[in-house]
């Protein structure tokens, strides 16, 4: 008597998973948008952004909603891309990351000292001496502005971020894609995922209205940006804490320069200060491309694992 083979249907769980397994870039970056997005959306069409429903959100649920964003997005496609890869080892893993912190003292020097010697020279080209003048009179502010700045960014707003970008992006694309063009691609998604921030007008995280060109113009200064926190991360054992400690610090060396120097030049030579901002990302990013001949401090798992054996 011959049997027959009953072959169950895939349940949608288990398409899923197996869709996520075949293409898990496309579904980190979709979790990714959709989860801030949609969580962003209220916010959009309040009118604190397009003014299409007739509310103001408080300004606690706007920032709760906000500050969410990066959690409910980076780090949410982070953790379920990975468990549906690698599952529970993996995701272990990649918390170990969040505090691996022994990366050695000159990496911490570069984002904690450089950041900051970085801003203030490139209003320096501007304004001449009278930004290190106003540093020597007001140099209490690294006490009372910028450090508490590195203690609010990273626990409140980076670590959301970098968990997903840094530590799950750039970390499984640039194997595939190479170190330069993922750190590019990855650095233009960063931006445009930036795209609720220009469309409200209205609250703290407020940039809009939306200009097309200053939108674009953004997204260039993250994607040169990004080729500098490659480098470092690539260079730290890919660390996200390092990684969120190195995204932290740049926020609040902006905003520490700015409150150094309330009254911001307008042109550095020819250039606005924003077009002159961006030819120095530019540089700074070709710096690193040409000192490190386009590897940003990549090496293959195989590679550091020897490099540990060796040490």
């Amino acid at each position: 008597m011959s049997t027959i083979a009953l072959n169950p249907k895939p349940t949608l769980a288990l398409i899923l998973k197996q869709w996520v397994i075949r293409h898990p870039f496309l579904a980190y970056f979709g979790i990714a948008f959709g989860g801030t997005w949609l969580l962003d959306l209220p916010l959009i069409l309040g009118q604190d952004g397009l003014g299409l429903v007739p509310y103001h959100m408080p300004l606690v649920l706007y920032a709760v909603i906000f500050l969410s964003g990066s959690y409910a997005g980076p780090t949410l496609a982070a953790l379920l891309v990975t468990a549906t890869l690698e599952g529970k080892t993996g995701v272990r893993h990649f918390w170990r990351r969040y505090g691996q912190w022994r990366v050695g003292l000159r990496w911490y020097l570069i984002i904690l000292v450089g950041y900051p010697l970085f801003f203030l020279g490139l209003v320096s080209l501007g304004l001449g001496y009278v930004p290190i003048q106003s540093l020597l009179q007001h140099w209490s502010s690294l006490f009372t502005l910028y450090l508490p700045a590195l203690l609010i960014f990273p626990a409140i707003i980076n670590w959301g971020e970098e968990a997903g970008w840094r530590g799950f992006a750039q970390t499984r694309m640039q194997p595939v894609y190479g170190v330069l063009w993922t750190s590019l691609l990855v650095g233009f998604l960063h931006g445009v995922w930036h795209l609720p921030a220009f469309l409200l007008v209205e609250g703290p995280a407020a940039m809009g209205p939306l200009q097309p060109w200053i939108f674009l113009r953004n997204t260039v200064d993250i994607m040169l940006i990004t080729v500098v926190w490659t480098w470092i991360f690539n260079n730290t054992q890919r660390s996200i804490l390092v990684a969120s400690l190195s995204h932290a610090t740049w926020n609040a060396a902006q905003g520490w320069i700015g409150a150094l120097v309330p009254v911001m030049p307008k042109q550095i030579g020819v250039l606005s200060i924003d077009n002159a901002a961006l030819l120095i990302f530019l540089l700074a990013a070709l710096v690193v491309i040409i000192v490190t001949k386009g590897q940003l401090g990549y090496q293959s798992s195989e590679s550091q694992a020897r490099k540990r054996t060796t040490e």
